[in-house]
């Protein structure tokens, strides 16, 4: 009888995808029984599994490969019947993905040691995930200074926005922000690549790249510099407006905004981290902004004649 449940529940999780679908028979059959219920949600928790084991399961079962643009569930329809007990029993005999390893912080930054000797220190209100727990293979959203040993035997790869930086032994800064990615080495140096860059860029000591909306630039800068905010400075090169303002509000906590007219001029030079709305009003000062103050947020503007 379990057999016929689990069978049934395939056909009805692969019934999914017809323009036909019973879907007053599928309620009925679900209220029939609690079994039914139970055993139709087993079948849509191992349905990931088999998508990501696909090759493997298919080889198993010694059947064709699907076509490429099949339904999503597919599988079901590939194992029902007198093979359904084999294709689950390949699916749960096989390993699982490990999964994710995330590291996040609030209003403070935060160092972690990751387990081949390298360290990242993650800024405010920035996040790190290990991919299936890999050390080796990390996304960043936000900011994070790195300081990686050099081992001949590893690439440490870093998922940045659109970009993916490579490097074997450096130390070296990344913010992501939105469609902006900054890229800078203070010491070593490392690979940036994208699939709309013909080459990957290479980056060495005093040399940081900015991605933005599409353009990619590479300039110099003071290789003291780099990760400076881990002092409390913040240093420019050419960097538009809206990422300023943007970073301003990660570190001093007052909400800064700038008008969508002027968000792409460029800003080269330091700010000091204050609290509130201190570098704003250091910024506006420099460039000649007006910077209009609401509550505990800041816009920056034209300055109006």
């Amino acid at each position: 009888m379990n057999e016929d449940i689990t069978e049934r529940a395939a056909r009805w999780h692969a019934a999914q995808d017809a323009d036909d679908m019973d879907w007053d028979g599928f309620a009925t059959w679900l209220e029939a029984d609690p079994r039914h219920r139970a055993a139709f949600d087993r079948i849509a928790l191992l349905d990931d599994d088999i998508v990501v084991q696909r090759a493997t399961i298919v080889a198993h079962l010694a059947a064709p490969a699907p076509p490429r643009r099949e339904p999503r569930h597919w599988r079901w329809a590939v194992v029902a019947g007198g093979a359904m007990a084999a294709a689950l029993a390949v699916v749960v005999a096989l390993p699982r993905p490990a999964a994710d390893v995330a590291w996040q912080t609030g209003a403070t930054a935060r160092t972690i040691a990751l387990i081949d000797g390298s360290s990242a220190t993650l800024a405010p209100h920035s996040r790190l995930v290990a991919q299936h727990g890999d050390q080796t293979q990390l996304a960043l959203n936000g900011t994070a200074y790195f300081d990686v040993p050099h081992r001949a035997d590893r690439t440490l790869s870093i998922a940045a926005g659109r970009y993916r930086i490579s490097d074997i032994g450096t130390r070296f800064d990344i913010a992501v922000d939105g469609p902006t990615t900054r890229v800078a080495v203070a010491q070593g140096q490392l690979s940036v690549a994208a699939a709309d860059l013909d080459t990957p860029v290479t980056l060495v000591q005093g040399r940081a790249l900015l991605g933005h909306q599409g353009s990619v630039t590479v300039t110099s800068i003071a290789a003291e510099s780099v990760g400076g905010w881990r002092g409390g400075q913040l240093v420019y090169a050419n960097a538009p407006l809206a990422l300023v303002a943007s970073d301003i509000t990660r570190y001093a906590g007052a909400e800064t905004t700038v008008d969508p007219a002027i968000a792409n001029l460029r800003f080269s030079g330091a700010l000091k981290i204050g609290k509130g709305a201190q570098a704003a009003d250091a910024l506006a000062t420099i460039i000649g902004l007006e910077a209009r103050h609401a509550g505990d947020g800041v816009r920056l503007e034209r300055r109006r004649h």
